[in-house]
């Protein structure tokens, strides 16, 4: 009888959101308050920059979000939303540049005294990371100079991590494949299971699986191979018949005499 229980735990869909733990989400969030905040202040209502600037801090929060819900069932929905979200961020970056520009003011260079100080300002207090609280100080400021310069600073980082967070999700893409792959593998070795009991590794002890051999004098003929592979090489002929092991016989019994 299959045990179900234990090829349950093999689950295919992966646990999924999560979102407020991430570090490019959590960002984000900064940025969307932050620039609601400073759209209503400096901008003109009314304005198409105005309107841009809130969808682009909207739309980079949002599509963390919604990539990281997506998950489950979509790899490469989860890259393509996460970089829409860099996307976003990143033409925010340039709205706040044009900003000082416009203003006749400097961006500080990221080694700057006062680029620092802001920088440090990621590492919240306590033990806990930022928020908006942590540069609210600054976001009020009516010094555009301060102001744009903190979004500037908060924009490169949030590319930074999504651009991080993107490069990560592509190596576990690489090692784990797609929802497709992990049905399939579920599927087989839910099959395997229903099927014959298969035999242990006669090197390492686990269970085998049945393969068939692609080349060789052997090709096409089946055969049951280690499921550690490639780790254990241990086979067995998948023809022979698996004769159970024969418990010792106690010195003191019967069958012994």
């Amino acid at each position: 009888m299959w045990d179900r229980g234990a090829k349950m735990n093999q689950r295919f869909i992966p646990p999924h959101g999560g979102y407020e733990q991430l570090a490019s989400y959590r960002k984000a969030l900064i940025i969307f308050q932050a620039t609601y905040y400073l759209a209503a202040k400096w901008i003109r209502m009314g304005s198409r920059t105005r309107d841009q600037m809130e969808q682009s801090a909207r739309s980079g929060k949002q599509n963390i979000v919604e990539a990281s819900l997506a998950s489950a069932t979509s790899k490469q929905t989860e890259i393509h939303l996460t970089n829409v979200a860099k996307a976003s961020l990143g033409e925010l970056l340039e709205d706040y540049k044009d900003f000082l520009l416009l203003r006749g003011l400097p961006v500080w260079d990221k080694d700057s005294p006062r680029s620092q100080d802001i920088r440090r300002l990621a590492r919240g207090t306590d033990g806990m990371g930022a928020t908006f609280d942590t540069y609210r100080r600054h976001v009020e400021s009516d010094d555009p100079e301060v102001v744009g310069n903190v979004m500037v600073c908060l924009c490169n980082q949030a590319c930074f991590l999504l651009n991080r967070q993107i490069r990560q999700l592509e190596q576990a893409f690489l090692q784990e494949g797609g929802i497709r792959e992990r049905m399939t593998r579920a599927r087989v070795e839910a099959r395997e299971a229903q099927a014959s009991p298969a035999p242990v590794c006669p090197q390492c002890g686990k269970p085998m699986r049945q393969r068939t051999a692609r080349q060789g004098p052997n090709a096409g003929k089946a055969f049951w191979g280690c499921a550690a592979y490639p780790d254990c090489r241990g086979v067995r002929d998948a023809a022979a018949p698996q004769v159970p092991p024969v418990p010792p016989v106690p010195p003191n019994s019967e069958e012994a005499q």
